[in-house]
């Protein structure tokens, strides 16, 4: 099990706002955080990262924006459209997808984005928020942690999440667009609630919150059950943001195909097992 308390990078993570490394801090923290997602799904925690550190972490996702993949699509919430469906099924109807994105192994280990995943006590942290006894880094080494870059007019389609959370750590913003929306528990296990999605997805807003975070922003967010979006970028300056993927298993790979859509090649790195 990883230790929540092992060695805070205190030059990345704000530690005078967020004491992961005081017991009582911490705990109020995961209560506060498990509440959030009973209640919306998502979790917001600003300045997680300090100003200087997520400068640097910009900085470098810019000079690495060649290596990135670029994908322009029209997707639904549930994958690729369905041919034969009622019209207005949800099923049927595809929203845009267009962004760039950096595989995990465009990164060097020393990058500070990869110090910041590969921190035990944050693997720990978000164990405990999610209410899991064991968690691991995912060892994909494309996709454990990765960086998606929007430009103007780009935006990332209505979906659902296979998994169960994500954590995303937002680098830069845009200068307008780029939010994050979404509609909470808009189906459940038991109910795909098919016409509630559709309304979103045709651009009813009744169910769609809106959340614009900073640069910084530390999010959890559980879409498994809540649609969600991002909406498209207006301005030159890009939306870059990190995404970090955990498992309850050590050894979490993805298939080829799904890295050459992601990505846009297979791997061409492995990882140490942790």
């Amino acid at each position: 099990m990883n230790d929540p308390f092992a060695a805070p990078p205190n030059d990345l993570i704000d530690l005078a706002r967020y004491r992961l490394d005081n017991p009582a801090s911490r705990e109020a923290l995961v209560a506060d955080a498990q509440q959030g997602l009973a209640a919306s799904s998502c979790v917001v925690l600003p300045g997680f990262v300090r100003r200087d550190a997520i400068e640097r972490m910009a900085a470098e996702s810019t000079r690495l924006r060649p290596r990135a993949w670029r994908r322009d699509d029209a997707m639904t919430p549930y994958g690729p459209p369905v041919a034969g469906l009622p019209p207005g099924d949800p099923r049927a109807i595809a929203t845009p997808l267009a962004m760039r994105t950096l595989a995990g192994d465009d990164f060097e280990a020393s990058s500070d984005i990869v110090r910041l995943y590969r921190w035990d006590g944050l693997t720990r942290f978000i164990a405990d928020v999610m209410g899991e006894t064991e968690l691991h880094r995912v060892f994909d080494p494309l996709f454990g942690c990765n960086v998606t870059i929007l430009d103007e007019g780009d935006t990332h389609h209505w979906h659902f999440d296979s998994n169960d959370f994500v954590i995303s750590l937002l680098l830069q913003s845009a200068e307008s667009g780029g939010d994050f929306e979404f509609a909470p528990h808009i189906r459940s296990a038991d109910d795909e609630n098919h016409g509630a999605v559709a309304e979103v997805l045709r651009g009813g807003r009744d169910r769609v919150k809106t959340v614009r975070v900073e640069a910084g922003t530390l999010m959890m967010f559980c879409g498994k059950y809540s649609v969600h979006r991002v909406s498209p970028v207006k301005g030159t300056r890009p939306r870059m943001i990190a995404l970090f993927s955990y498992d309850k298993r050590p050894d979490k790979m993805f298939s080829d195909a799904t890295a050459a859509r992601v990505f846009g090649r297979k791997r061409v790195t492995q990882l140490v097992a942790e």
